[in-house]
């Protein structure tokens, strides 16, 4: 155009019409070029830009999809567990409450139900059914973007999260794409498996075997055809065809699967309409229960892992670790009913023993302890939060509107008086833990009496005394004086420990039954004898008594760390754990050598591969095996009794009917706060304490038949638990009795015997 407007003789042009016309015919020519060329540029800059755009959008695809390493290992939170010794699943830790199992151990009721309704035509296409394929374009015109996905796109919706689970057309094709990577990387078998392991189910259940465990109280290999339709069915909707909550709704979905099923081949239609008849039958189990027998025990293993988990960069929630411990299920249940049994019981009665009738919730403890409502009260957050609310600064004011809430005062009353007990169990020759029973509810309680609460050992550490006793040449048949003896300590105070009454009978009692009877005055003239000064009426020329005490309890496990050498620790003053104490009783069971409990044996990955095992740590022997049969044998006498007297234990044979061979020993603090008993036999030693969920919490002192007593409510949980054990065949349960060691023979007491014990003593 430009070199024809150049090239233009203007006076021609105006003059010579045909020059004229041939001018405007170049004009037109050059215009029809240039708007060729524009045109070819405009289709060539669109190619070019739906080229880029294409590419860019196959990127973005990709980008939304799992990589090589991802779809090579898919991960799936799934739920680590703690096992019993013989299998049985303890207790659960999850994000998703989800078990992987394999297909041999999947119903094939099952995968029939799966296949039929799901995608029936699966062992014949790659990842994307073509005949849904084919019919996509005409839904996405109507504007409906899901629909027909085969197995494979829902496991790769199950499996991929970032693949997502938006209506739209690219998402779909994400979906398709990773199932054919899918199909790729796995066989139709493995697709199956991982598809019934990742799904969800109704109630919080994470694949099939958490499902069949959950709903129906069953491994997801014993699944008949009309469970197995029924939880297929849920797949649909999980809520709304959720079993427990809309049981009709979630029949006729069964039988939606029912009638696939028979119209896919997989049963009769004699079978099928029966089945449609059948109500849906259910044993239900809930999640935060589902295979949970000891949720104490869970929390104790759970801190003992953590640990190593943490250190070897596992997930304990995720990673579907299996915790292997010594707690024998059998076992473990009997102890979980003693417990649970015994409590109910005590209860009602602990509060009518602090009741007066017409006086109220247990009237006269208030009365007699009136500072415990005001301390229970300023613990609470309405007391807290009272002065703001009353616009005071009194306290008084708050207490007057506090204590004039009825409800709240008999509520509070009520859940500060709440007893607790806890239960366990050890092989003495291992150190094994059998049995653990941390409270009466973890739900409401989540602090744990076998391991974390510390409280007064009272009775139950005078074996400890009687031990240091016995291995400084002290006899059984020596004699001491029941009456009461008093020291003078520095401050010039005078102690006076003593017990509530002397016994009748001799003046001289024997340690036989001065452990027996577990009498404070006999035990407390063993300390002058042990420290080496007969006589003393100083408290402080008793602390070298009290120093091997407290080391014979180091030695036998016990933590003594936190106890001063005073003279009282011979009555029981230290604070001990209940798996602290009955670890220490299991060395006089296994002939002095101390094992320290062990509670997991080892923990394995989700494939069976053992990652890390534990094993017992023997110590050396704490005592001699001299010493510690004489221990047995002195308080076999707890249970059995003796000439003349009866144990505080005796109760164990003569209510309970044990008969085998077994010693033990009571303990009662002195205010009453804490009950104890402990039980040994050559194969088991268990021990149970019984007390306020609140340390300030006690039972009545003034009544000869008050419960508040070890012989009273801890031995009746060991008692029922040997009941209960002993008379399952299929428990871990003996009855051989304890032999001495070899060569040993029981001392006898010499005819006449002296006055002064240290002239009897028998070096070992």
């Amino acid at each position: 155009m430009a070199d024809t407007e150049n090239n233009i003789d203007m006076s021609r042009y105006f003059s010579d019409p045909e020059y004229r016309k041939e001018i405007a015919a170049l004009r037109k020519k050059e215009k029809e070029k240039q708007s060729g060329k524009k045109i070819w540029f405009f289709f060539g800059s669109l190619l070019l830009l739906f080229l880029f755009a294409g590419a860019g959008y196959t990127y973005y695809l990709f980008q939304g999809m799992p990589s090589i390493q991802e779809l090579e290992n898919p991960r799936t939170a799934i739920a680590s567990e703690v096992r019993s010794r013989d299998g049985v699943v303890l207790d659960r830790y999850f994000i998703e409450n989800r078990t992987y199992v394999s297909i041999e151990n999947i119903s094939p009721n099952v995968i029939n139900a799966l296949i039929a309704t799901e995608d029936h035509r699966f062992f014949n296409h790659w990842g994307v059914d073509s005949q849904t394929l084919l019919r996509l374009p005409f839904y996405w015109i109507q504007q409906r973007f899901h629909g027909g996905s085969t197995i494979s796109q829902q496991l790769a919706r199950n499996l991929y999260r970032n693949i997502g689970f938006d209506v739209s057309v690219t998402r779909k094709l994400r979906e398709m794409m990773t199932a054919v990577q899918i199909e790729y990387n796995y066989t139709k078998r493995e697709i199956i498996e991982m598809y019934l392991n990742t799904v969800e189910f109704s109630n919080s259940a994470f694949g099939i075997e958490s499902a069949a465990r959950t709903h129906y109280g069953k491994s997801a290999g014993e699944l008949t055809i009309p469970e197995a339709a029924e939880l297929i069915g849920q797949l649909r909707a999980v809520y709304a065809y959720n079993p427990r909550i809309f049981p009709e709704r979630a029949t006729a979905r069964r039988n939606v699967v029912l009638s696939q099923m028979n119209l896919r081949g997989f049963i009769s239609d004699e079978l099928s309409e029966a089945l449609r008849q059948e109500e849906i039958v259910l044993n239900y189990h809930p999640p935060s229960r589902s295979g949970r027998e000891s949720r104490y025990f869970g929390e104790y293993v759970r801190q003992q892992v953590m640990p190593w988990i943490e250190e070897n960069g596992y997930d304990l929630f995720s990673d579907g670790l299996v915790i292997y411990t010594t707690i024998d299920s059998r076992l473990q249940r009997h102890a979980e009913r003693s417990v649970r049994e015994n409590l109910a019981e005590f209860q009602p009665r602990f509060e009518r023993e602090w009741s007066s009738p017409g006086g109220g919730y247990m009237n006269r403890l208030w009365e007699q302890y009136p500072n415990f409502l005001r301390s229970f009260i300023r613990e609470t957050d309405r007391y807290k939060n009272g002065f703001s609310k009353y616009q005071t600064n009194q306290e008084s004011v708050v207490f007057a509107n506090l204590e004039a809430d009825e409800a709240f005062i008999d509520s509070l009353k009520r859940a500060r008086t709440k007893l607790q007990a806890s239960f366990t169990a050890i092989d003495p020759a291992n150190g094994h833990v059998l049995a653990w029973v941390g409270g009466a509810d973890y739900g409401a309680q989540q602090f744990d009496h076998v391991h974390q609460a510390r409280r007064q050992a009272g009775s139950t550490f005078k074996p400890f005394v009687y031990a240091v006793a016995i291995d400084n040449g002290y006899m059984p048949y020596h004699t001491f004086s029941k009456y009461p003896v008093s020291f003078i300590e520095q401050s010039g105070r005078m102690w006076n420990p003593k017990d509530p009454s002397v016994p009748s009978g001799p003046e001289r009692v024997s340690l036989r039954e001065g452990l027996a009877r577990s009498l404070n005055n006999v035990t407390v003239r063993l300390l002058p004898e042990i420290a080496g000064a007969p006589g003393t009426n100083r408290a402080i020329e008793l602390e070298p008594a009290a120093r091997m005490i407290r080391n014979m309890a180091s030695n036998l496990g016990i933590d003594m760390s936190r106890t001063p050498a005073f003279p009282s620790i011979a009555l029981g003053t230290a604070e001990v754990t209940l798996l602290e104490l009955v670890s220490a009783y299991t060395t006089f069971a296994n002939q002095g050598v101390h094992i320290e409990p062990i509670a997991i044996t080892r923990i394995e990955d989700k494939e069976g591969n053992v990652l890390v095992e534990y094993f017992p740590e023997f110590s050396q022997e704490a005592i001699s095996p001299e010493t510690a049969y004489i221990m047995i044998d002195l308080m076999r006498g707890v249970v059995r009794g003796g000439d003349g007297y009866h144990g505080t234990g005796v109760r164990l044979r003569n209510v309970y009917n044990v008969q085998q061979d077994v010693a033990g020993k009571t303990g009662t603090t002195q205010n009453s706060a804490d009950n104890w008993f402990v039980a040994m036999m050559p194969h088991i030693v268990m021990g149970s304490w019984v007390g306020g969920e609140d340390r300030r919490i006690r039972f009545p002192t003034n009544s000869p038949n008050s419960i508040g007593q070890g012989a009273r409510t801890a031995l009746p949980i060991v008692g029922q638990f040997i009941n209960y054990a002993s008379n399952d065949p299929d428990s871990y349960w003996s009855t051989e009795g304890f032999t001495p060691p070899p060569g040993f023979v029981m001392p006898e007491a010499p005819a006449q015997p002296q006055q002064d014990n240290r002239r009897n003593r028998i070096d070992w």
